[in-house]
């Protein structure tokens, strides 16, 4: 008791030990913590459905997909458009992955251990699987190739990257599949909808029409109130959806060559031909390290080189220069390599292997007289030609991969000659050839005119003197006016535009288009060859576009429905039986017929796309003047001179319109899930 009696004395004291010791802790944890939430929000690039995605989890899924990219196709770096397009992919995996595990999560859809090994090393493999180890030369799939593999994965990284990856997708696949399975089960069509869709296709019906436009009753006859303006917009808001755009002006300094540029290119261009002329140059080489384009090996006939180069072969010898001459901004100097009788065309064919050793016994098979169309059509990989007896009939010189190319046309007629190029090893058989003719073979050595340090300084100090005086959007406008410049604009520009106006490398104007606000002044950005200075000038948020931004496509969808009503009165009081041409002439217009109109009909000859029109004159009885209807461009009356009956397969009818439930279901699913989910994009914040 005594004990417990000093523990109450004294716990007034513990408990503001505890206290105090516990507020700092939290406030500790708060501030810490607060500190980890700032860092989260930066980090965020989206929030899909109330589930935060940070950039590492993003880049997780880029680097990914760009190491699987390097794999398949053998490259160690990625040029700048396939880095986007692997972004964009990137992107829309992990919206479709956030969104679509959500929904296999509540409907309880997995797949199993054994379901994944069935798919990879099972009796029902993956058609991926089953392509990547299926035997090339028997086109059958081996089992065994898949086990040693997978025994030997372990042991190279990109090899068991590759193969997680691939069973990732694998499983995304299946999953979809589940899903998308399970939708289509539940869209039934039933008999009576069949037997519905069925009648409206059997009939097809010619009519007369007339029709009294919009257009005929002045704008001045009915009033559309801005309440009802805004009741229609309030009712069909969801048709008013807009996503964040930006609209900018801008000036654009170009960086150009100047005369001094093109004097000293032309100078570099006179000095080289002293040594490029010299008969002990290698003009080939001399080319390959000096000029702005690798030399090409071709042989051109006199009809083939530029009127140029024929004023110049004419009479002109091996080694003999041309130049310099200005050809598209470029001071060329031109050498003759070589001057040679060709044949235009040569007849060959091939058998096309990867294997070595295979390539050696098949060549000494057919130099021995082994039948070449037979060897061909059983081991040639080449399948276009193989069926042919690896026949590739008459083609022209160049126009083949070079190796192949010059065994062809190098060799003699009846030649065989085996050969390798990037597409494996050939051996052909050189079966004809044509006439020769006299080709050119031509080295030419380039140098582009392009600006020079001295002429981009001088430009950039212009947009320089430019930004520091003009820091306003009205000293912008007057000093476009002022020093003849031209105003540019930048409109709709997207959260996501890679470039405003297609201006090389401009997503930072992008960028900075989404953080400025109206009226500010960017940076002096530096777009490929240009300096640009920019004033953001206009700015749309993500949501719904006003009522002052829709009035006017909303104004002329009432009043046309205020129209009908009034030309709906005056035709039903003009009406004489059933006398079209006298109703025709009643309301001041004129008879027009189609001919084999059905339901399914998508636009009607002379009325254009008109669903009203359709459905009025498939639905009117035969001989009647049917009751005026309202369409896209003017009110409409039909009076139908001919019905045709058909047939429909009602069970035919059935299996097309499940089919075309599956094919919606395969193509709209993913979109109208997504269409549905709360999105928040923020890739903006990091590129």
């Amino acid at each position: 008791m005594a004990t417990l009696e000093r523990i109450r004395n004294k716990s007034g004291l513990l408990i503001i030990v505890i206290a105090v010791g516990l507020l700092a802790f939290l406030l500790g944890d708060l501030m810490s913590s607060g500190d980890s939430m700032f860092r989260g929000q930066k980090m965020q690039i989206a929030e899909i459905n109330g589930t935060s995605v940070s950039y590492p989890e993003y880049q997780s899924y880029a680097n990914e997909l760009e190491e699987y990219y390097k794999l398949n196709s053998r490259s160690s770096a990625l040029d700048e458009n396939t880095s986007y397009q692997i972004r964009e992919q990137a992107w829309n995996q992990l919206v479709q992955d956030v969104i679509m595990d959500e929904k296999y999560e509540d409907l309880g859809i997995a797949v199993t251990v054994d379901e994944l090994f069935e798919m990879t090393t099972g009796q029902n493999v993956h058609p991926q699987i089953r392509q990547m180890f299926t035997n090339p030369q028997t086109g059958v799939f081996d089992k065994t190739q898949v086990v040693n593999f997978l025994k030997q994965k372990d042991l190279d990284p990109n090899a068991n990257f590759y193969w997680q990856f691939l069973e990732k997708q694998i499983k995304k696949e299946r999953l979809f599949s589940k899903y998308r399975d399970l939708l289509k089960k539940g869209m039934f069509v039933t008999t009576a909808q069949a037997e519905a869709e069925a009648k409206a296709k059997e009939n097809k019906v010619d009519f007369d029409f007339v029709v009294k436009r919009y257009s005929s009753v002045p704008d001045s006859s009915v009033t559309v109130s801005e309440g009802e303006i805004k009741d229609y917009y309030n009712n069909h808001k969801e048709n008013y959806k807009q996503e964040a755009t930006r609209e900018v002006v801008y000036v654009s300094f170009d960086v150009l060559p100047s005369e001094e540029d093109k004097q000293m290119t032309l100078e570099w261009i006179e000095n080289s031909k002293k040594e490029f002329e010299k008969p002990e140059t290698d003009a080939i080489q001399f080319v390959n390290m000096n000029s702005e384009s690798n030399y090409i090996d071709r042989n051109l006939k006199f009809e083939q080189l530029s009127s140029t180069m024929q004023g110049f072969v004419q009479g002109a010898k091996v080694n003999e220069v041309y130049g310099p001459y200005l050809e598209n901004e470029t001071y060329k100097l031109s050498r003759i390599v070589a001057i040679k009788q060709i044949p235009d065309s040569a007849k060959a064919r091939h058998i096309l292997v990867k294997d070595p050793a295979l390539a050696d016994s098949l060549f000494a098979l057919v130099k021995n007289g082994g039948n070449f169309a037979a060897i061909a059509r059983k081991n040639s990989q080449d399948q276009g030609s193989a069926i042919n007896g690896g026949d590739l009939g008459w083609f022209a010189e160049g126009t083949m991969v070079k190796p192949f190319n010059d065994a062809c046309f190098e060799n003699k007629k009846g030649a065989i000659v085996k050969v390798e190029s990037q597409f494996g090893i050939h051996i052909i058989n050189v079966q004809d050839k044509g006439k020769p003719v006299t080709k050119y073979n031509i080295a030419t050595l380039e140098r582009n005119i392009d600006f020079s340090d001295k002429t981009n300084q001088q430009v950039y100090a212009q947009a320089a003197k430019f930004a520091s005086l003009n820091r306003n959007i009205d000293q912008f406008n007057e000093a476009i006016t002022n020093d003849n410049l031209v105003k540019r604009y930048g409109r709709n520009i997207r959260m996501n535009d890679r470039t405003v106006n297609n201006m090389k490398h401009s997503r930072e104007m992008v960028q900075w288009a989404f953080e400025a606000d109206i009226n500010d002044m960017s940076k002096i950005f530096e777009f490929g060859d240009s300096y640009v200075i920019a004033f953001l000038s206009g700015a749309t948020e993500e949501g719904y576009q006003s009522v002052a931004a829709v009035q006017g496509s909303i104004e002329r969808k009432l009043r046309n429905d205020k129209k009908a009503e009034v030309l709906i009165a005056d035709i039903n009081s003009k009406k004489q039986g059933n006398d079209i041409a006298a109703l025709a002439s009643g309301i001041d217009s004129e008879v027009m017929t189609a001919s084999q109109i059905d339901f399914g009909a998508f636009q009607v000859p002379g009325a254009g796309v008109e669903p009203a029109l359709v459905a009025l004159a498939t639905a009117s009885k035969p001989g009647e003047l049917s009751t005026p209807v309202a369409g896209n461009n003017g009110v409409y009356v039909v009076k139908v001179t001919n019905e045709t009956a058909g047939t429909v397969d009602v069970a035919a009818e059935k299996a097309q319109l499940t089919q075309s439930n599956g094919f919606k279901v395969d193509y709209q699913v993913t979109e109208a899930i997504r269409s549905e989910a709360e999105i928040t994009d923020e890739r903006i914040k990091f590129f």
